[in-house]
């Protein structure tokens, strides 16, 4: 009987293992075809990942746990930043078509702004977590990673965004919330930035400085502009379709990290403007308005925050409204874009964040706490269906990226 048992078991375990594999291989005809079609898309797991991570170890209590989970998640992301650029680089070899394919679908290229993005997560995580303080290796790899991000940045908000547009086939109606993945790199390097700034000596940090408010000035007026072309589409053409409805979240991400960066380099400015020797005391920002440069800059990064906060909750129901719009007419299917969710949710989150912090109004802490709640949430949803997704294949979306 025992016998009988187990090879009914065994029978089970193989039927499962067997309709797996056939799920896989009915979307993956050959393991390369992981590489040959990886999208820049599957950055976004690791934006989520790490927006999450540097939420967590901001939250404002002493809790053991919660700061372990918090590194867990920052250190996951490092290994998801990891996997996912050998297989990005590997690709033309595997694939050497798929300059060709990019030119021919432009859209698809409105992805490869997540990657600065992703690596922005790094180097803020790499401050969040301490390892500025305690080792100057950490905080040189981490001012190498912001460099490489910036030019990064650099390359998806000029030159990929002329490639784009010079071959986009539709017109304001083709437009949505993705087209903002290529400038919002800049706002998220200048927060990175800010991030660094405040441990590095004081030529460096300057220039770090300076570099990011460089940075959050280009991308600003053109995540204005974009947000505004996007506006006239939903007013002439109605919400996205509901196969791309979920990018309705996007614009809360670019347009609160406008906030994030003028809150963080105002926060800085102070610190590394006295390391020049700079005017005015470092005590004064809050309350010696137009006293000078740096208590200007930080007291000029709080108002555009404020305003900025009162835009995302406009966003955030916007976002809320249109999903749940579609939901009732339209199944929406799970595949890589749910992952646009995570990373402006945690963008809100931090913007609420640095308010909190600066100004100590209890109505913005629990904000933070609710939104880091909610964001904790999407990234289980995400990431099981996720794992769910690679186990069985149906998530690479092979046939999808082959029409």
């Amino acid at each position: 009987m025992d016998t009988e048992q187990g090879k009914e078991s065994h029978s089970s375990s193989s039927s499962i293992w067997s309709r797996a594999t056939d799920s896989w291989l009915l979307h993956i005809h050959q393991p390369l075809d992981i590489v040959r079609w990886f999208m820049p898309s599957w950055f976004t797991v690791s934006m989520g990942t790490g927006i999450l991570a540097t939420c967590i170890g901001r939250i404002p209590y002493d809790i053991s746990a919660v700061r372990t989970i918090g590194a867990i998640l920052f250190f996951a992301n490092i290994g998801l930043m990891v996997i996912f650029s050998l297989l990005l680089m590997a690709q033309p070899c595997v694939n050497p078509s798929i300059s060709t394919y990019m030119r021919v679908h432009p859209r698809r290229m409105l992805h490869y702004g997540a990657v600065p993005m992703a690596l922005g997560t790094v180097v803020a995580g790499i401050g969040t977590y301490g390892f500025y303080d305690t080792s100057s290796v950490a905080l040189y790899v981490g001012w190498a990673i912001w460099w490489v991000s910036v030019a990064l940045a650099s390359v998806t908000s000029m030159l990929v965004v002329y490639i784009a547009v010079s071959r986009q086939t539709g017109g304001v109606e083709s437009v949505t919330g993705a087209w903002l993945l290529l400038v919002a790199p800049l706002a998220v390097c200048a927060t990175a930035g800010a991030s660094i700034a405040a441990y590095l000596p004081a030529s460096q940090a300057f220039v770090t400085l300076f570099v990011g408010y460089a940075l959050l000035g280009a991308g600003a007026p053109l995540t204005c502009c974009i947000v505004v072309l996007y506006v006239h589409r939903l007013a002439v053409y109605k919400m996205p379709p509901h196969n791309s409805i979920l990018t309705s979240f996007i614009p809360l991400g670019p347009v609160g990290q406008i906030g994030v960066g003028a809150i963080s380099l105002g926060r800085v400015a102070p610190l590394v403007l006295a390391q020049m020797g700079g005017v005015g005391e470092q005590g004064k920002p809050l309350t010696d308005l137009g006293g000078s440069l740096d208590a200007f800059m930080l007291n000029a990064g709080i108002l555009v925050a404020l305003l900025v906060w009162g835009s995302c909750v406009f966003w955030a129901a916007h976002a809320i409204f249109s999903v749940a719009y579609q939901r009732r007419t339209n199944k929406i299917p799970f595949n890589i874009s749910w992952w646009a969710l995570t990373f402006p949710v945690g963008v809100f989150a931090t913007l609420t964040a640095e308010i909190a912090d600066l100004l100590d109004l209890w109505f913005f802490q629990v904000c933070f706490l609710a939104l880091v709640a909610l964001l904790s949430l999407l990234w289980l949803f995400n990431i099981a269906r996720t794992l769910v997704g690679v186990w069985t294949g149906s998530i690479f979306g092979i046939s999808e990226l082959q029409d």
